[in-house]
C-alpha cells in the first residue's frame, strides 16, 4: 500500500477542530453546531481507519472473489472507488 499523502491518523475532534493525535496539528475545521455537523465530524475523524480497513479488505479478498458473483464484484468496485478517492488508485499504489 502506498504511503499516504494526508496527515496520518488517528484523528479526533476537539471542539470544531479535527486534529491528528500524532502531533501534526489541525486537519480540518468542522461546523458542529447541529447533529449533522457532529455526524460529519465523526465521519471525518474515522477516515484514516476506514481507508486502512478498505485497503486491508481489498488486499485480502481482491484476488479471491468468486467468478460470476455480481454482488461480490459490486462490493469490490465500491471498495476500489472509495480507495481511489483518497489515493488515486484502487489498490492504493501510485
Amino acid at each position: 500500500m502506498s504511503e499516504s499523502k494526508f496527515t496520518p491518523g488517528p484523528w479526533v475532534r476537539r471542539g470544531s477542530a479535527i486534529v491528528a493525535l500524532a502531533g501534526q496539528g489541525k486537519v480540518a475545521d468542522v461546523k458542529v453546531d447541529d447533529r449533522e455537523g457532529v455526524a460529519n465530524a465523526n465521519l471525518i475523524t474515522a477516515a484514516p481507519e476506514m481507508l486502512e480497513a478498505l485497503q486491508a479488505a481489498r488486499k485480502l479478498w481482491g484476488d479471491y472473489l468468486p467468478a460470476g458473483n455480481s454482488n461480490a464484484m459490486k462490493a469490490m468496485r465500491l471498495v476500489d472507488a472509495a480507495i481511489a478517492k483518497t489515493t488515486a488508485s484502487p489498490m492504493g499504489k501510485e
